[in-house]
């Protein structure tokens, strides 16, 4: 059977977070390999307020997903997740490629692989030079 390339944001509630953090990554990873996924990229994003409560949470953490898998599998994990008590929702996407990296990333056992702070760049840094640049040079007109 052919696999896609599919994205999936796992949302988990911020206070299960911190410290039993790498629980629930092996978690999220045991889902999608129970349903015979095969992980690419865990990824997680920064923790932000809910726009409204889910499960008594207010504030939730994001863990992006990419893996290959039969269509026949999605079901699967998002049966699973609906059983879960660490994870509030996922949203499963069929993907046409993977997105540039924006957080930090994490193996299937929940190591930590590469920190997010660890790829800025220095171009970035030139462009908030130039924008100060810009308003000292309004400010003296």
């Amino acid at each position: 059977m052919a696999e896609n390339l599919y994205e999936a944001m796992f949302l988990v509630d911020s206070s299960r977070g911190g410290a039993g953090f790498e629980e629930i990554i092996r978690h999220i990873a045991n889902i999608l390999e129970r349903a015979g996924a095969r992980i690419e990229r865990i990824e997680q994003w920064e923790e932000r307020k809910l726009a409204y409560r889910i499960q008594r949470a207010k504030r939730g953490i994001y863990v992006l997903v990419y893996f290959r898998a039969p269509g026949t599998a999605i079901d699967e994990i998002r049966h699973d997740v609906q059983l879960s008590e660490q994870l509030l929702r996922v949203l499963v996407l069929r993907a046409e490629e993977q997105s540039p990296v924006q957080g930090d990333l994490y193996d299937s056992e929940g190591r930590l692989i590469q920190e997010a702070a660890s790829r800025a760049e220095a171009p970035e840094e030139d462009e908030e030079e130039e924008d100060e640049e810009v308003v000292e040079t309004a400010e003296q007109d």
